[in-house]
């Protein structure tokens, strides 16, 4: 399966949120939560804005909290969730906070669609204490509506159990999108997307770049027989790779510059001019975790703190385990937030580095490469909590 390219899905996603919002708002100011459920002629993409809608409905509930009032009251309770439900009926928004909300949406829909495997997998990784439960699957079919047999599968899997761990519900994802009758139709669903804006498959997954010969240049050498010279003609072909049909004196001339550059032999480069970079304290690191910084000034409180941690829980002992790929392992919403956070909104810059660390030999060669380059050009020391969940997961890719 080619991978998806993750730039060219924000670009159209950005489009496509674009040309919808031009085509909705052309006649009104603000849209209501009716007209967001037929915003899109893709029914996903509707239902994850929504979703998100309602993700924010619900800090608004916890915004009002107070150590001042008793917010447990039953009738402060009932009174917060009447008021919550009449907001909840009363979606009003204007097109510049929508448009990025659709972008979003849209770009996850893409994801889901044509990744099904890693999107699923995603999600379950960053579900709490890593564990899928009955409620988690349930509110995730709630705002879904593609690759239903795959979801479907994980509820007849779980079953009557009220919890299983995401290492085996990952298994579980693995098995069902393996079968090809419980997915969703790619084509028919990118004829939706079209509707509104023209979308070529193969424009939303990588190149394959051909890979290059095992043989050296040495191997590539033809061998002649022993005491004769090759022609002119035999010697041409053999270094140049044309074949004998392509190698006529027409050709072959037409190949050819008329002029060449006289070479000039060049100095030995002066490897001891070259300036070193300086070492990086731990102070400018900004990739340090803050908890390896405090841990740098042993106090009596911390070695309380060690004595008395907790022996480490299945769940604990699954977050801190060794990952393949960065790629894989960083989920959507994740992804969202390095790229916005991390990279100013640059998908194909976020997209560049993550292929440069997974190149990295070794932690110290990727840390270096962030320390050197993405901190002080994007600026990390203004977002240190998304570097540093950045700089956990490339740590564990070479723990």
């Amino acid at each position: 399966m080619p991978k998806l390219d993750v730039a060219a899905i924000e670009t159209y996603a950005k489009a496509y949120a674009a040309q919808l919002c031009k085509e909705q708002y052309a006649h009104r100011d603000r849209i209501d939560g009716d007209t967001l459920l037929r915003l899109s002629p893709v029914s996903q993409v509707n239902l994850f804005v929504v979703r998100d809608l309602y993700d924010v409905w619900k800090e608004t509930a916890t915004a009002f909290r107070s150590p001042y009032f008793n917010f447990e009251s039953e009738e402060v309770k009932k009174a917060l969730q009447s008021f919550l439900n009449t907001v909840s009926k009363h979606i009003s928004v204007l097109q510049k906070d929508l448009e990025p909300l659709l972008a979003k949406a849209t770009h996850e829909s893409l994801e889901f669609l044509l990744a099904p495997q890693e999107y699923l997998e995603g999600w379950l990784r960053e579900l709490p204490d890593f564990r899928l439960t009955a409620e988690n699957l349930k509110a995730f079919q709630k705002y879904n509506r593609l690759h239903k047999g795959v979801i479907s599968g994980l509820s007849e899997r779980l079953g009557n159990d009220s919890a299983v761990y995401t290492a085996r519900a990952i298994e579980w994802v693995q098995e069902l999108t393996a079968d090809a009758s419980r997915l969703d139709s790619i084509p028919a669903t990118l004829d939706l997307f079209a509707s509104t804006l023209p979308v070529d498959e193969q424009s939303l997954y990588e190149k394959e770049i051909p890979a290059e010969s095992d043989q050296s240049f040495f191997d590539q050498v033809e061998v002649t027989t022993a005491g004769s010279s090759p022609s002119k003609d035999e010697y041409y072909i053999a270094t140049s790779g044309i074949s004998r049909t392509e190698s006529s004196p027409d050709s072959i001339a037409s190949s050819i510059s008329t002029t060449s550059a006289p070479e000039t032999a060049l100095p030995a480069p002066d490897y001891a001019a070259i300036p070193t970079a300086p070492a990086i304290t731990p102070a400018e690191d900004v990739t340090a975790s803050v908890n390896d910084q405090f841990s740098m000034q042993p106090t009596m409180l911390n070695e309380k703190l060690k004595e008395e941690k907790p022996a480490e829980t299945l769940g604990s002992q699954y977050q801190h385990r060794p990952i393949s790929s960065i790629h894989s392992f960083i989920s959507l919403n994740h992804k969202f937030i390095f790229i916005n956070q991390l990279f100013k909104g640059d998908a194909t810059a976020y997209h560049q580095a993550i292929d440069e660390l997974e190149k990295a030999q070794s932690f110290d060669q990727a840390k270096d490469l962030m320390n050197r380059v993405y901190a002080p050009q994007y600026k990390w020391r203004d977002v240190a909590d998304e570097a540093d969940d950045f700089y956990e997961i490339v740590r564990r890719k070479f723990n």
